[in-house]
């Protein structure tokens, strides 16, 4: 860790003076070595808790500069890594500084929620989590160099004993500082058991772990005119782990945005369903359709303890009050292992 790693990722200095014109110095110097100059237009949508990106207009194209806190800091180098092994999945990368948590790539273009209205991107959708999935196949056997990155197993062998560590850390927590009540601490200790036999289940059926971005919706997908060109983004939450599990954030994305969302209820709109669909092709030598759907529900359910690991990580080291403002969502995600 370098000794400015601290100060970048500090949220307040993410959007002040000095630090701004510390990270122009360092993209001017990494897009010369690229044969670019900046042209002096840029921007900063937003700084987060978890990280803040910058786009910088270049005499080349558009560039992205991000950096990452603490609690996400493997995503420099996780993304470095997957531009080298599927290279079609992620925007070009032109460097990192992993050590104070920065990155830059090129702009893989517009999201794929600006392109395309709700009703319009199931048949996008569907080539996209195809292509996903056969590259998450892909990554399978390099499971020691994603590791190495900093990236955390949340597998299902692991998982029942990370739901059991957080669950015993919010309960050590007050309610209005997001941590449990007696109640609702009673029955997520009542479900560990159940917990248990699912990822039992899960990890049965030798699906082999992979990267699982667990963040894939159309907020974080660069659409540059096809399915084939398209780009994911924003690997802060990624994990090494079963990787079903991604249709917990992408099903519950498409429900949502298209108005087909309930809380509570299962997602079982038919245009998400065939996206489900698209996407278990890549794993039909572990199991039929019906017992990869049934997979699927079982990791979306277990999938709630990998969100909620993911806040607890992104939030390290935030404001003070930041979880509150977000409704507390390490709490609200461990307690959807509850829903039916």
């Amino acid at each position: 860790m370098s000794e400015a790693a601290p100060e970048t990722r500090t949220l307040g200095l993410w959007t002040g003076v000095a630090f701004h014109e510390q990270v122009r110095g360092w993209v001017q110097a990494e897009a010369a070595a690229e044969g670019l100059e900046l042209t002096g237009e840029w921007a900063q949508p937003h700084a987060r808790a978890w990280s803040s990106a910058i786009r910088f207009e270049t005499t080349g194209g558009r560039l992205w500069f991000k950096v990452n806190g603490v609690g996400t800091g493997h995503e420099p180098a996780l993304v470095q890594l997957l531009s080298e092994l599927v290279p079609d999945l992620v925007p070009e990368v032109l460097a990192v500084d992993v050590d104070r948590g920065w990155s830059l790539t090129r702009d893989g273009g517009p999201m794929l929620r600006e392109v395309f209205a709700p009703e319009l991107s199931w048949e996008p959708w569907e080539g996209l989590v195809a292509r996903y999935a056969d590259a998450q196949l892909r990554l399978a056997g390099d499971g020691e160099a994603v590791l190495a990155t900093g990236v955390r197993e949340v597998s299902p062998r692991t998982l029942p004993a990370l739901a059991r560590s957080l669950l015993e850390e919010l309960v050590a927590v007050p309610p209005e500082g997001g941590g449990l009540g007696v109640e609702d601490a009673r029955r997520l200790d009542d479900v560990l058991p159940q917990l248990d036999a699912w990822c039992a289940q899960l990890d049965a059926f030798g699906i082999p772990s992979t990267v699982q971005h667990d963040d894939l919706h159309s907020g974080n997908v660069c659409w540059a005119g096809s399915v084939a060109t398209a780009r994911i983004i924003d690997w802060g939450d990624a994990s090494w782990g079963f990787p079903l599990a991604t249709m917990l954030a992408t099903m519950n994305s498409l429900a949502f945005h298209a108005g087909m969302y309930v809380e509570g209820r299962p997602v079982d709109a038919p245009a998400v369903l065939r996206v489900r669909d698209a996407y278990l092709e890549a794993f039909t030598a572990w199991g039929s359709h019906a017992e990869l759907v049934h997979l699927v529900d079982l990791a979306r359910r277990t999938g709630c303890v990998a969100k909620a690991l993911a806040y607890r990580s992104g939030l390290r080291d935030a404001p003070a009050g930041a979880e509150a403002e977000l409704g507390f969502p390490v709490r609200d995600w461990l307690l959807g292992l509850l829903d039916e």
